[in-house]
């Protein structure tokens, strides 16, 4: 009878075709797991599971990591689990550490579902943070991941983004570059869109006549979505479409002329960006700070923060009022001391 018990058991620990015990090593687990999100029904984005995925090849299914060559009940422990950790978060900065425990927690919370363990050390792992200071580029500031941009500040940078654009350069390419920072920057400044997602918008999802248009996110099923944009923005994309042609990616490479389908690299749009930030006199700022400046900014006009979280692509409304509407302690509160 106990046998028979421990094999019904077995049974219903596998997942797939894979067994999942408590003896097997931690980094097939991890296979398992990510052979789980990686189906339609998980629920995840692709860019998620792409993201996760990454991860998980980098920092826990390496040779050298300390919980690499232990099965799932050694490395679910706190003490190593903590110490892996404080190791990632120190060699590859806090945002890697952070993605890792991501990983991890999908992992055990997988083991703990299917009885395989019985419970997940690395809940009692508080935030793991770098203790390596980076040195700041020259002229730059620490980055403040709290804080919006006033009116004042937005239309200073968009100012300085247009009297760039404007500049003669030696080189077409490099006027195209400027012109399209400005235009993306006033995108996302106009609607808190993702920079993904403001790179990756094609002409055939802009309604300039209602003023619309459709992003089509990778974050979450929320992230797709209508986001809808003010006169002065539909009037800018009205002159870029005649300048560009209005075909394929509406921030397309400014490197290639003509050629709409080439969609502009990550890497040198956020270069050209954090040139934008600094040249306002903004280094603190990155392209995150215009989706908290719009949360806030139209906070502060009385929008319903549920319609805020819908423009943003947020699933739950209380994340958007937590992390996305600027915060200032040393503002004044006449606002609320009216109704005191």
């Amino acid at each position: 009878m106990a046998a028979l018990d421990a094999a019904f058991t077995e049974r219903l620990n596998s997942v797939g075709d894979v067994e999942m015990t408590a003896t097997m090593p931690l980094v097939e687990a991890g296979r398992v797991w990510l052979a789980g999100i990686r189906r339609t029904d998980s629920g995840l984005a692709p860019r998620t599971v792409e993201d996760y995925g990454r991860t998980f090849v980098r920092y826990i299914d390496r040779p050298g990591a300390t919980i690499h060559g232990l099965t799932l009940a050694e490395a679910n422990n706190t003490q190593r689990l903590r110490a892996f950790l404080q190791a990632v978060a120190d060699k590859h900065g806090t945002g890697a550490a952070k993605m890792t425990r991501s990983v991890l927690m999908g992992i055990f919370n997988l083991a703990v579902d299917n009885g395989t363990l019985n419970a997940n050390a690395l809940r009692n792992v508080r935030p793991i943070a770098s203790q390596t200071t980076k040195s700041l580029r020259e002229g730059r500031e620490a980055r403040d991941t709290t804080r919006a941009l006033t009116r004042a500040e937005r239309a200073a940078l968009l100012a300085y983004a247009d009297e760039r654009a404007a500049e003669e350069p030696a080189l077409p390419q490099t006027r195209r570059k400027w012109q399209a920072a400005a235009d993306l920057a006033a995108f996302m400044m106009g609607t808190g869109v993702r920079v993904t997602e403001a790179r990756s918008l094609r002409w055939e999802d802009v309604d300039l006549t209602s003023g619309a248009a459709l992003i089509r996110g990778t974050k979450s099923r929320h992230s797709r979505r209508r986001v809808d944009f003010p006169d002065w923005l539909a009037d800018r994309l009205r002159v870029r479409a005649e300048r560009t042609g209005g075909t394929g990616y509406v921030f397309a490479s400014p490197h290639f002329v003509g050629d709409g389908e080439r969609m502009w690299d990550q890497s040198n749009a956020a270069k050209t960006l954090a040139e934008l930030f600094k040249g306002a006199g903004l280094s603190w700022a990155t392209p995150h700070t215009w989706r908290r400046t719009v949360a806030t900014i139209a906070h502060q006009a009385g929008a319903p923060l549920v319609a805020i979280a819908d423009q943003l692509g947020h699933a739950d409304p209380s994340m958007t009022a937590r992390i996305y509407l600027g915060r200032d302690s040393l503002g004044e509160r006449r606002s609320v001391a009216q109704h005191l």
